[in-house]
């Protein structure tokens, strides 16, 4: 196995202890004996468990953005970006990824590093996510009634949010992506019941 095969096998395997056993299985010879590989190559390649996170969340995150681009560039709706999240945030759940984000928040509070790298990613998705706001704020014309930065902003973040609570084993609060799924098509519904003349006044009063 090559130095690069070396490294995927170890981010890999960080991903599938995550969905498999949680946070506490997070150790260099845990993921290490997942990837089937010496423990000192956590350290060698990542410098460490922290290090291997970083990098591994980092490429799962830019991952996912790659997979779902097209998807976010071409919803019309508030409800086709819900689903387009909630179905993201399954595949994260499933893969490891929301658990594997919950103990890189953690660290963030020490770390950081860490609290960089998240900063980061969270511009990668607000980049993303703006794109799909805009596209539907056009198409009610609502473009520059309603600030997209702040708007995206919230929406990524309580996304995140849900998606790590979500990821709890045993959900004991449930699934707050299923919880709110009926906002999506009432602020939908809103939109349209609302002329977009008189929306426009009442967003411009607002802010």
């Amino acid at each position: 196995m090559s130095s690069d095969e070396t490294k995927v096998a170890l981010m890999d395997a960080a991903v599938r202890v995550t969905a498999t056993t949680g946070t506490k299985g997070l150790t260099a010879r845990g993921i290490a004996a997942e990837a089937g590989v010496n423990a000192a190559l956590v350290h060698y390649h990542f410098g460490g468990v922290e290090g291997l996170l970083h990098q591994a969340y980092e490429r799962a995150t830019l991952t996912m953005i790659g997979d779902y681009t097209a998807d976010l560039t071409s919803v019309s709706s508030f409800e086709e970006l819900y689903r387009v999240g909630a179905t993201m945030a399954e595949k994260a759940r499933s893969d490891g990824s929301a658990a594997m984000l919950s103990a890189i928040i953690a660290a963030a509070h020490t770390n950081e590093a860490m609290a960089q790298m998240l900063g980061d990613n969270m511009v990668r998705w607000n980049e993303a996510v703006s794109t799909a706001v805009e596209r539907i704020l056009t198409l009610r014309k609502l473009n520059g009634a309603i600030d997209v930065e702040s708007l995206t902003a919230s929406l990524t973040a309580s996304t995140i949010g849900m998606m790590t609570l979500g990821s709890v084993p045993g959900q004991p609060l449930g699934d707050p992506i299923v919880a709110v799924s009926g906002l999506p098509p009432l602020l939908d519904r809103a939109m349209k019941l609302v002329p977009a003349p008189l929306a426009r006044k009442i967003f411009g009063a607002i802010s």
